[in-house]
């Protein structure tokens, strides 16, 4: 139970330091409205998977090449934020839109429509 409790702790840690390292990112692909939904971390502490999505009507693949251009770097900040011996490989997912957005999606369509 207890490895069940560190990677749970390794996975809020990483999703709580994220949005501050993603603010040292250049790249262009990268600087705009990027939500981190969640942190799931492998039993071996191995991989590190984080949902996202773009806000604003942004190109998320766009946002995903570059967040996976950025690893390296994003993964070398996280480390020295939070003093892991090892640290994950962060992989980067699209996270697909909640059930409330596309209901408000359907709602603005269905209001222009009139």
């Amino acid at each position: 139970m207890q490895g069940v409790d560190r990677t749970r702790r390794v996975a809020q840690a990483i999703a709580e330091e994220l949005p501050a390292a993603l603010r040292e990112v250049k790249d262009p692909r990268v600087t705009g409205l990027i939500t981190v939904h969640g942190v799931t971390v492998s039993r071996d502490l191995g991989v590190a998977k984080v949902r996202f999505d773009v806000l604003g009507g942004a190109d998320a693949a766009a946002a995903a090449a570059g967040l996976h251009h950025a690893a390296g770097f994003l993964r070398s900040r996280l480390a020295t934020a939070l003093r892991l011996r090892r640290m994950p490989e962060l992989r980067f997912e699209i996270d697909p839109p909640s059930r409330i957005e596309d209901l408000l999606r359907r709602i603005g369509a269905e209001g222009g429509a009139r």
